[in-house]
């Protein structure tokens, strides 16, 4: 264990602003998600009279959130780009550190939280980490051969669950090419109206009882559970109970495609009147069907420009607005055919979901092995 120190000194290249001038700005993503290029900005822009450039190779973190993992290594792309005197940058004194090394330190969980240890200030300030505090940090720095050592095998290790992410990402823009290809050349288009009959199951908000609730999230994402509350801690003088195959919107975010038809688990779950529900018209529509229909982000577009109203609620989508919205609706043979088709790709891209989820956690178990001396 020694201090960051051993391997780190602060490196600050300031540039003067001037109003006349043109700066490529850039930022520091939280949890080990790197330096990101933001716009472009005149000196005029800022408040900041002074700037700091950045190079390739040293590292740059954010005062404010480096407890979250904002740090890190600035890449090839970035060298020479600016950032505020927010973002404090350091060397690598090579005598005492290998880069690749601190670079998987830097992505360790374990050291955001030894950072968020070390933040002082109050209020909105309270995370803020000095440089010197920074280099104060005692972490897990052997000598540089066995850092190289280290940093070799994590290498090997993280390129291939790199590629394991790159191929994710390839799997869900194919599975959103194949519900576009089968949603999209269906000739025959009729409104919602066709589709939902408005239907609602409300119940008195009791003060002393507790409430299971529910929001959705947009682009199709489906529903999720919100904490328990009591009726005592809500304004609402009535819950609209869910029923397994409705469909159902948010008047708030439904230009956001938050939308979904319940799913079983979600059964006598309550909601708002912000979020009406509707029964399906099995006569018309395939339950499956819709389900898909709902994750479609043609159907998210033409929403879109649904909106009614002022300021903070001009993106409020009424009932009336949604049902006059025409989507895809063949005949049922055709809708199930489709839907069987999706629920297979669905299907993929859950079990792809699920390996990412246990990617993550191997991961984070080689940075513990790593930097307790067991790999």
């Amino acid at each position: 264990m020694r201090p960051l120190a051993f391997g780190l000194s602060l490196a600050l290249e300031q540039v003067d602003v001037v109003a006349e001038d043109e700066y490529r700005i850039a930022g520091v993503r939280g949890f080990g998600n790197g330096v990101f290029p933001r716009d472009v900005i005149s000196g005029n822009e800022t408040s900041y009279r002074v700037l700091n450039r950045l190079r390739a190779g040293n590292l740059v973190m954010s005062r404010l959130k480096a407890f979250e993992g904002a740090i890190a290594f600035v890449p090839e792309e970035l060298h020479g780009y600016c950032a505020s005197a927010e973002f404090p940058t350091f060397e690598v004194v090579k005598e005492g550190a290998e880069p690749r090394y601190l670079e998987h330190l830097c992505s360790w969980p374990s050291f955001w939280k030894i950072l968020q240890g070390e933040s002082k200030g109050i209020g909105a300030r309270r995370e803020r980490v000095s440089p010197h505090r920074l280099l104060s940090v005692k972490v897990p720095l052997p000598d540089v051969e066995e850092q190289r050592r280290v940093a070799d095998k994590l290498d090997a290790a993280m390129s291939r669950m790199a590629r394991f992410g790159v191929l994710r990402e390839h799997s869900k823009r194919i599975a959103d090419l194949c519900m576009e290809s089968l949603f999209r050349p269906v000739g025959v288009r009729l409104p919602l109206s066709e589709v939902l009959v408005a239907t609602s199951d409300f119940v008195n908000v009791e003060p002393d009882e507790k409430y299971c609730t529910a929001g959705i999230f947009n682009r199709g994402r489906g529903l999720f559970h919100r904490p328990i509350i009591s009726g005592s801690e809500t304004k609402y003088p009535r819950y609209n109970r869910l029923h397994t195959g409705q469909f159902i919107y948010s008047k708030l975010f439904g230009w956001e495609g938050s939308l979904a038809v319940v799913p079983s688990e979600f059964e006598g779950i309550h909601v708002s009147h912000e979020f009406p529900t509707f029964d399906i018209d099995e006569s018309v529509a395939d339950i499956d069907y819709v389900t898909h229909l709902a994750r479609w982000s043609g159907l998210h577009d033409a929403l879109k420009d649904k909106g009614t109203g002022m300021g903070s609620r001009r993106q409020r989508v009424n009932v009336d607005r949604l049902l006059a919205t025409p989507v895809p609706l063949p005949d049922l043979p055709e809708q199930r055919r489709i839907a069987r088709q999706l629920t297979l790709i669905r299907r993929a891209t859950e079990a792809g979901a699920a390996q990412a989820a246990q990617v993550a956690t191997l991961r984070t178990a080689l940075l513990d092995a790593a930097f307790s001396g067991q790999l």
